[in-house]
């Protein structure tokens, strides 16, 4: 029988959530289904998507490695960024996107300068 961890490096990075239901809705019919059921079967459970963001959290490894800020694909594995992910101008709109929809939802007062 397999343990967690040896599951956590066997499988591949997706962790099935309710997100891959979304696949049936989004292409009905039979694609959709084998997308979807392809994903529940390959992907990680919740448990087992939660180790990375645990060991980030809890381990001194993290900050002895400068690992600050990083993805971990797996427990102590830093992973790669996609293109988009190093895309300074993505960045930039994503942060003034999310700065204009906070002021919308929330008022303008949510906002803190973390300069002051």
């Amino acid at each position: 029988m397999s343990t967690d961890t040896e599951l956590l490096t066997s499988r591949a990075g997706m962790v099935n959530t309710g997100m891959q239901q979304q696949w049936k809705d989004a292409y009905p019919g039979l694609f959709g289904k084998l997308v979807s059921y392809s994903m529940l079967a390959l992907g990680r459970t919740v448990k087992q998507g939660s180790y990375s963001a645990l060991y980030a959290a809890t381990s001194p490894k993290v900050e002895e490695k400068g690992w600050q800020g990083y993805y971990l694909a797996d427990v102590a594995s830093p992973g790669k960024e996609t293109t988009q992910a190093n895309d300074k101008f993505l960045g930039v709109a994503l942060w003034e996107l999310s700065h204009r929809l906070i002021r919308q939802v929330v008022g303008e007062d949510a906002m803190v300068d973390w300069d002051a």
